[in-house]
């Protein structure tokens, strides 16, 4: 069973224990279908959830008091990875973690890292285990990623960039 995070518990809504959820996964739509997630080690039974104006909204089972929501607040909200629901030719960011950089036909580093800082994706890859480098997940920067052969290739351009 593979968890994967898919939100951060941001606060309480109301005095019965609904939760305000920053959302980090691309489907939003994934939380009006959840039955279980995980929160803190504990498994939650999903009683309703709904997403309004770029935020979910849970209520969790148990979690019925202002003062229950308020302990799990700044939490991440983890869902196994099958409920996702993801096609056949889909992938989780987390999943190329490990994949070897080819750039120019030469293996030049690992993706050590994947990260969000608001405008998409950005692979952290480790240059000859010691150099660090972001560059973002677009056209411009990644040529092809292969999951048979766990690479990651990278454009001509790639590494010239003012962006990197």
């Amino acid at each position: 069973m593979m968890l994967v995070a898919i939100g951060t518990i941001l606060k309480p809504r109301g005095l019965q224990g609904e939760l305000k959820i920053g959302i980090t996964y691309n489907r939003p739509a994934v939380f009006n279908e959840l039955k279980t997630v995980s929160v803190g080690g504990h498994i939650y039974h999903v009683v309703r959830g709904s997403v309004q104006n770029g935020f979910a909204y849970l209520r969790l089972d148990g979690i019925d008091t202002i003062e229950k929501a308020e302990k799990l607040r700044n939490q991440e909200l983890l869902v196994e990875s099958t409920a996702l629901h993801l096609q056949a030719d889909e992938v989780l960011s987390s999943d190329l973690i490990g994949f070897d950089v080819v750039h120019l036909g030469k293996k030049i580093g690992t993706v050590t890292a994947v990260e969000n800082y608001g405008g998409g994706d950005c692979f952290e890859i480790a240059i000859d285990g010691k150099e660090f480098v972001l560059l973002p997940n677009e056209d411009d920067f990644i040529a092809e990623t292969n999951m048979t052969t766990r690479t990651l290739v990278l454009t001509p351009n790639a590494l010239e960039s003012e962006l990197v």
